[in-house]
């Protein structure tokens, strides 16, 4: 049977219809009401909108993914303050980041020259900031090095090294398409662990800035983090397989640059 792909009309942003980036980014938007982590050091959660803007790019392609992310993330900051307390800054860091860097696993056979730059720039300005820059000048306390720098590292290193070689430039891309239902797991939540702990690094230091933290907080959110985003990464890929197996049964035009 012939597949068919859908494609190009004004109606489209990277293949994916309007209709279904707006019914995508309701649901995102919606989910931002469920709590699946506090912040450490309180005043807010992490939404359930996070882990599903992350498999938008999956689902609707690259483009398609970003843009249903990105209207998830306005709705849930009108609906969901408390995991939105930055608001514009957080409809970027909650919504937009997780499916632009997820996005960027998945085509790492043609975007790696983009991916492992921006990853370096990301880990560097992680572990900088803010107890570096602005650092003691601003009132923020001395980290244990090099403790400090390994644990930070353990955020953008590995994800780094992926996108770099073979694993991210090849197997990836191929992996996620795969009919091969242990490869197509383990594609995405290589895909997804990477990303997600890329992405812990811009979502936590516009917070550390703001509200002072001190440099043992800091140790101890990298900590409290360090299992979490493992964690979630795989419970989101086995959440995503069948949604992806169902769409591939569904007889649906197939969204260009999407897994299924």
């Amino acid at each position: 049977m012939e597949e068919k792909v859908s494609k190009g009309p004004r109606s489209r942003i990277g293949g994916a219809s309007i209709a279904w980036i707006t019914l995508y980014g309701a649901l995102c938007g919606v989910t931002g009401l469920v709590p699946i982590f506090p912040y450490v050091g309180g005043g807010g959660y992490v939404p359930l909108t996070t882990p599903f803007c992350a498999i938008a790019p999956l689902l609707l392609g690259p483009w398609g993914g970003v843009a249903a992310a990105a209207v998830g993330g306005v709705i849930g900051m009108f609906i969901a303050p408390a995991a939105y307390p930055l608001q514009i800054v957080d409809v970027f860091l909650n919504a937009v980041l997780p499916a632009l860097f997820v996005a960027l696993m998945v085509q790492g056979d043609r975007l790696w020259k983009v991916t492992v730059p921006l990853f370096i720039v990301i880990g560097i300005v992680g572990w900088l900031v803010p107890f570096y820059v602005p650092g003691e000048a601003a009132g923020f306390g001395k980290v244990p090095e090099p403790l400090y720098f390994i644990m930070a590292a353990l955020y953008w290193v590995p994800s780094t090294i992926i996108a770099a070689t073979p694993l991210g430039t090849r197997l990836i891309p191929q992996w996620v398409r795969s009919k091969n239902r242990t490869q197509r797991y383990g594609g995405v939540f290589l895909a997804i662990v990477a990303a997600m702990f890329v992405w812990w690094l811009p979502w936590t230091r516009p917070y550390w800035y703001l509200f002072n933290f001190s440099a043992e907080l800091g140790v101890a959110t990298h900590i409290a983090y360090s299992w979490w985003v493992p964690a979630l990464s795989a419970i989101t890929a086995v959440i995503t397989i069948p949604i992806v197996e169902a769409l591939e049964r569904s007889g649906l035009p197939k969204i260009e640059g999407a897994i299924w």
